[in-house]
């Protein structure tokens, strides 16, 4: 069995060679999980897929663990975010880790990004698959502008004329175009250096209260849960 696609309840676990990334022993092994997945997701989208740096602005549609992922990664690149949600948790959240929160559950929104972007942004990440959010979202980007989607759509997408006028572009990005064996090292020294906080995104919960664990996840009142075995002497 497996709890949400990303680890098994297994002791042991065979993998080939190039899917393992080699760490610090000494590191927390409960944290470092999550780097394989929303993590990785969120910050390649940023450091790879993107390359963002000073000068550039970023939105970020959705305040979950690929989202505040993406944050986190902008900040420390230097790059001016703005984080939409529609949970004001999960906005203090983003504005903790350096973005501009902005409420998504009201009318306007490309407008609204457009005037904290000043004109628009360069790159806007959509973690949400929301049709009408992916819309918004293309009519935010400036000229030249780049719109990236890390979620599985499961709706048709009709897209606004016009959106694509003007060089913007939109492309779907697979676990944010990493190299895990070199992006997880980097983002593990980022975290060290005090300057990628994923651990506070990170809840820890006995395997016992794994129904709790996943209540409090589809209730939004973590962000990334991670169970933790009863540990047994061999």
């Amino acid at each position: 069995p497996r709890w949400f696609g990303q680890s098994s309840f297994a002791a042991y676990a065979l993998v080939q060679a190039r899917n393992a990334v080699r760490v610090d022993p000494a590191l927390p092994v409960e944290l470092l999980g999550p780097l394989g997945c929303g993590f990785l997701t969120g910050a390649g989208a940023v450091l790879n897929t993107f390359a963002a740096g000073p000068g550039d602005t970023l939105v970020v549609l959705g305040a979950g663990a690929v989202g505040l992922a993406a944050v986190m990664a902008a900040t420390a690149a230097g790059v001016r975010t703005v984080a939409a949600d529609r949970h004001p948790e999960r906005l203090d959240l983003a504005e903790r880790f350096g973005a501009t929160p902005l409420a998504a559950g009201s009318h306007g929104l490309p407008e609204r990004i457009r005037r904290l972007t000043d004109g628009g942004a360069q790159y806007v990440l959509d973690t949400t698959a929301s049709a009408p959010l992916i819309n918004d979202a293309l009519q935010a980007l400036r000229p030249t502008g780049t719109l990236g989607l890390v979620a599985r759509l499961h709706t048709r997408l009709l897209l606004e004329p016009g959106t694509l006028d003007r060089g913007r572009g939109v492309r779907h990005i697979c676990e944010g175009d990493a190299v895990p064996g070199l992006l997880i090292p980097r983002l593990i020294g980022l975290w060290q250096a005090g300057r990628f906080p994923f651990d506070q995104l990170i809840r820890t919960y006995p395997l016992a209260d794994i129904n709790e664990a996943e209540r409090d996840c589809d209730a939004g009142r973590v962000v990334k849960p991670v169970l933790l075995p009863e540990r047994r002497d061999p």
